[in-house]
């Protein structure tokens, strides 16, 4: 397969729009993870690109030709739902090879996939036991493993992790990630963690309410999120609410509510425009004393909580809660109740105009 096309879909189911002109592309080979909130409309379009819902309207393309004729076994496709659905009738090593058995594949053939994909998930020892012998999270594994070693042109993955205890599930993201590159598959991996879809993805489609919020590389919308939903989403934030004072040369002064002027690189706003400036806390700096530049604001530490390598360090600025995260060895220095200077890097600022619909219903996932 040299391109998926996912074209202008939509999919109501009553009065509940589930897709709305969902358009998206995927180049053979590569890893993307759709990503958003309950409802988003994820586990929807999955079903779609299988075959197991038909769309109200819109189209799926593989190398520019319409499947949507095409029956679900027709499409080369390996559907991994977010609940197991194993043979409970078959041991662990016959439901990993129903698939590449289906598919014609000599008995060493199927030995080798099975072998290699139970021994990605750890079950290897477990090929001769009953899916009832299992726990949730190792049936889960053996489902993963089976998508695996299907041999199809694209795997559909719903939320293939979530069922496993967070080691294990951050252990699974690399080796999942490097066994699909190193077998030139691709996939379309489903998850409702962020932090997962950054770890195993080319690309993330960002979905809300049926609608596609952001495509991009992790780092596109992680650091250049496209509204402030996808910002919110993504990560951390700190969400300032002001007005345009000044705007000149990709640069704007905004007035902050409570903290006075700052300065943030920025285009297409008008004086007086009202907005809202965000930063992740990891892109505030700390210090004692006021060092020379812009976006300067005295504060009080309220509290710190060690991370391991990193402590989140909260704060009193202007009256309002701001949040830095700091690298643990930089934030030893610093106790609670010290007076500090907290500087926000005009780069690094996120600029939006104020949402129409006001900020919680932006901000809601």
């Amino acid at each position: 397969m040299r391109e998926l096309a996912v074209v202008d879909l939509t999919k109501r189911f009553g009065r509940v729009r589930a897709l709305a002109g969902v358009s998206f592309k995927v180049r053979g080979g590569e890893y993307v993870a759709v990503t958003g909130p309950v409802g988003a409309g994820k586990t929807t379009l999955l079903k779609v690109i299988a075959g197991l819902l038909e769309p109200d309207s819109g189209d799926v393309l593989v190398d520019g030709q319409s499947v949507l004729g095409l029956a679900p076994e027709e499409r080369n496709f390996s559907y991994m739902p977010s609940g197991q659905s194993l043979f409970p009738h078959m041991t662990v090593y016959d439901n990993v090879a129903y698939g590449p058995r289906a598919r014609g594949l000599s008995e060493g053939e199927v030995a080798e996939r099975v072998r290699r994909a139970l021994e990605l998930v750890g079950l290897w020892h477990r090929r001769s036991s009953l899916p009832h012998e299992l726990s949730g999270g190792m049936r889960q594994r053996v489902a993963l493993a089976r998508a695996l070693a299907s041999g199809a042109d694209l795997l559909l993955l719903d939320e293939p992790l979530s069922a496993l205890d967070l080691l294990l599930n951050i252990e699974l993201r690399h080796e999942l990630r490097r066994l699909a590159k190193s077998l030139g598959l691709t996939v379309i991996h489903v998850t409702h963690n962020f932090e997962e879809a950054m770890a195993v993805a080319d690309r993330i489609l960002v979905l809300r309410s049926g609608v596609v919020q952001q495509y991009g590389t992790p780092e596109e919308v992680y650091l250049r999120p496209a509204n402030l939903f996808v910002a919110s989403f993504s990560g951390d934030l700190n969400v300032l609410e002001g007005s345009v004072m000044a705007a000149r040369d990709g640069c704007l002064v905004v007035e902050l509510n409570g903290l006075g002027e700052l300065l943030v690189e920025g285009h297409g706003f008008r004086v007086g425009e009202r907005v809202v400036v965000a930063y992740r806390p990891e892109a505030l700096l700390l210090s004692r004393e006021q060092l020379s530049g812009p976006n300067a604001f005295p504060g009080r530490i309220v509290e710190l909580r060690f991370l391991g390598p990193l402590t989140t360090v909260e704060l009193e600025v202007g009256g309002a809660a701001v949040v830095a995260r700091l690298p643990s060895h930089e934030a030893s220095a610093f106790g609670r109740s010290e007076l500090v200077y907290v500087h926000m890097p005009p780069g690094r600022a996120l600029v939006y105009p104020y949402p129409r619909a006001g900020l919680a219903k932006a901000l809601a996932v």
